[in-house]
């Protein structure tokens, strides 16, 4: 006797089951697909250093603590945990995860409806997206950060100018940085960064521009950053960069290139000529 094999019993519709945070789909088909989704509190996907949202390369000790590569390099490469070395090994299996999330995207109440991966910069409503003020003891927090720099400070503190492609100021050693508003097309709020935390021996220049990505066309910006010594006794120092882009906690923006002013530049003024072409 020959045994008959039965129909497997079909469902043309979507069955659906939850247990324990877990919600799986079943689509029954030509063949049988299935969703997965997950529930995950966002803090178990920042980093525990600095935390800000993980972003690929995520490295890891061989404790298995992780950390991002900005906080890795300020670590200098050791765990802040444990005190082994970081820096080297990639935490793969958490970098896939960030790669397969999606998400309602971070800009909805800016009206994106989409679900977005985890890279915030996907989206076009991220041109639009808020931003901080540098300045100390500034609340503001909104899109329109050149029109506030603008309008609110350029009047009340000699640390900030309007440059329109060549701008020569004064700055002193202990300024941490000189806001330029760039105008023309694309109008830019830029940050001279006047860093101590780098070489001890002297500052570290450098230009980054406040706010979301521009737009492709428009994201390599150059810039000339020429320094002149207080006495002009010494030959000029001169760094040729792209400008770089923060939108939020500059005190963590570590820049990839710099220009280095030893000590002996700032004369017993303690200030240097800076020309910053853009």
């Amino acid at each position: 006797m020959q045994r008959k094999k039965g129909k497997k019993p079909t469902d043309h519709g979507a069955s659906k089951k939850k247990a324990a945070g877990l919600s799986t789909e079943k689509q029954h088909g030509g063949e049988e697909e299935m969703k997965t989704t997950y529930s995950i509190e966002s803090e178990a996907l920042e980093c525990a250093i600095c935390f800000m949202p993980f972003e690929p390369p995520v490295y890891m000790c061989k404790n298995g603590h992780a950390a991002c590569g900005t906080c890795c390099a300020g670590m200098k490469g050791q765990c802040p945990y444990c005190g082994e070395p970081i820096g080297d090994i990639r935490c793969r299996p958490l970098e896939r995860v960030l790669a397969a999330m999606s998400a309602p995207c971070k800009f909805r109440g800016g009206g994106c409806a989409e679900r977005r991966s985890h890279d915030e910069k996907s989206c076009p409503m991220a041109m639009h997206a808020t931003c901080l003020c540098p300045f100390d003891g500034c609340a503001y927090y909104g899109r329109l950060l050149y029109n506030h720099i603008r309008d609110k400070h350029m009047h009340t503190t000699a640390d900030a100018a309007v440059s329109s492609g060549c701008l020569t100021v004064t700055l002193h050693k202990s300024t941490p940085f000189h806001v330029l508003l760039h105008g023309g097309a694309a109008a830019r709020v830029l940050l001279l960064l006047n860093c101590r935390d780098v070489v001890p021996s002297g500052r570290s220049l450098s230009l980054v521009s406040v706010g979301p990505p521009p737009p492709p066309a428009n994201s390599g910006l150059l810039y000339k950053i020429v320094v002149v010594s207080a006495d002009e006794t010494a030959g000029e120092l001169a760094l040729t960069d792209t400008v770089s882009h923060v939108r939020r906690r500059i005190e963590k923006f570590k820049p990839e290139k710099f220009l280095f002013v030893p000590n002996a530049y700032w004369g017993s003024s303690g200030t240097v000529s800076v020309t910053v072409h853009v």
